[in-house]
């Protein structure tokens, strides 16, 4: 399934096969001095129309992107997405599942740990998973968190989770994990739609049996711990690594990264165009790799359906949380 993602994006791009895994460092931000914040933009400016946005769907209910900003410069941000998209950014990375957040916030030091990104960091394969296989409704949130994240270091995986300084569960992926469900069950169309012109087919039986589990989990009483930043304690107990972000969003964009072994260096960006220059990133590599080990049936549609639930729960995590104007920048 994400073979064909990556062969469609780099037709759409005109991207070539990346000879290396090593990021390109002529963009990097150590050659580079950091620019004095931009000014609002004037009027005749715009954003890049080269990018599908959310709103072409009827998605993005949130705030975040770059339509809400008077301090960014859209010329930069145009550059910004072009550079993302040649992959000028990428890094490598040595985990194969989601690890860390899309979000593009970073530690108290301004460091951010470098591994696969999902919406949610693991919670996306506990999600996805859920949503993709029909678990059983014998289990609640918690409970389904510390199986999958068990699973996943049974399998030698790394995982993780965050929070941040300024809310008790500071993961919008999680804090919101209910409205997200109820999200997909509402916009499926929508947001098959938006995977589709993105390669990836979400056949009807596929989007009936996500939005009937979706129904299930939100109809189940105590199925969605009260308490959500209990969520992010249970994958830590569980033995998830736990990041402590700061700050304020400043994504400008989703970065759709489908370079294997790879994910975009955050702090790059930041330190070539500004502090107030960020995307959130989404390795969707990794997504068919997680699929595989925790598809407790071995079959292969049912690999095949959780990838693609994943990859649903991502882009409802960014329909809630993102504006109708954060475009899609594939890295192919």
């Amino acid at each position: 399934m994400f073979e064909s993602l990556k062969n469609l994006l780099k037709h759409f791009t005109g991207s070539k096969e990346a000879t290396s895994a090593e990021p390109d460092t002529s963009t990097q931000a150590s050659t580079a001095p950091t620019p004095a914040p931009a000014p609002a933009p004037a009027p005749s400016e715009s954003f890049s129309d080269q990018y599908i946005t959310l709103a072409k769907f009827n998605l993005g209910l949130g705030s975040i992107g770059p339509d809400n900003r008077n301090d960014v410069d859209p010329k930069t941000v145009n550059e910004m997405y072009q550079a993302i998209a040649a992959g000028l950014f990428n890094i490598p990375v040595s985990g194969k599942v989601p690890e860390i957040c899309v979000d593009g916030r970073t530690n108290k030091d301004g460091s951010r740990f470098s591994a696969p990104c999902a919406a949610g960091g693991t919670l996306s394969i506990v999600y996805g998973g859920d949503l993709g296989s029909g678990a059983a409704v014998d289990v609640n949130e918690i409970q389904l968190t510390a199986q999958i994240i068990n699973t996943l270091k049974e399998k030698g995986h790394s995982t993780g989770v965050h929070g941040d300084d300024h809310s008790s569960c500071g993961c919008g992926a999680c804090a919101k994990a209910p409205t997200i469900y109820q999200h997909i069950s509402e916009r499926i169309n929508d947001i098959a739609s938006l995977v589709s012109q993105l390669g990836i087919n979400v056949t009807d039986s596929e989007k009936e049996s996500i939005v009937q589990q979706a129904n299930n989990r939100l109809s189940q009483a105590g199925f969605f711990a009260e308490d959500r930043a209990s969520v992010v304690q249970a994958a830590q107990d569980s033995g998830a690594l736990y990041e402590e972000l700061v700050g304020k969003h400043n994504e400008l964009g989703i970065a759709l990264n489908t370079k294997p072994g790879t994910t975009v260096d955050r702090s790059a960006i930041r330190a070539k165009y500004g502090p107030q220059y960020d995307v959130f990133v989404v390795d969707a590599w990794a997504f068919g790799n997680a699929a595989k080990d925790i598809n407790a049936s071995g079959n292969e549609a049912d690999e095949q359906r959780i990838a693609k639930a994943i990859t649903l729960q991502n882009v409802a995590t960014a329909s809630i949380l993102g504006h109708g104007s954060l475009r899609i920048v594939p890295i192919a």
